[in-house]
């Protein structure tokens, strides 16, 4: 915000970021579920490892967690004054 970005923009970047992160980590989880539950199958009986309700409903579930979570810090990083941003921190502090 001190070189001319919009509130906008902050919010923008940082929930932008954490969607991506946040995209990877529910692939690589739901890769990770099925392949564990795939394996249980195979020792236990009656696990199913393709339950796509609860698969699609923990992802999503997580998914809206985790950008809640994003937010506040996003909201907080676009109210931060500039000039108090840019002042060098008072060693004696």
């Amino acid at each position: 915000m001190a070189l001319g970005a919009q509130r906008s923009s902050v919010y923008q970047l940082i929930l932008k970021e954490a969607g991506r992160l946040i995209g990877i980590g529910i692939v690589l989880g739901l890769a990770a579920a099925v392949s564990a539950a795939t394996l249980m199958g195979k020792l236990l009986f009656g696990v199913q490892a393709w339950d796509v309700e609860t698969l699609i409903g923990v992802a999503v579930v997580l998914a809206a967690s985790a950008m809640l979570a994003s937010y506040f810090p996003a909201r907080r990083a676009a109210s931060v004054n500039p000039t108090e941003a840019l002042r060098p921190s008072d060693p004696c502090r």
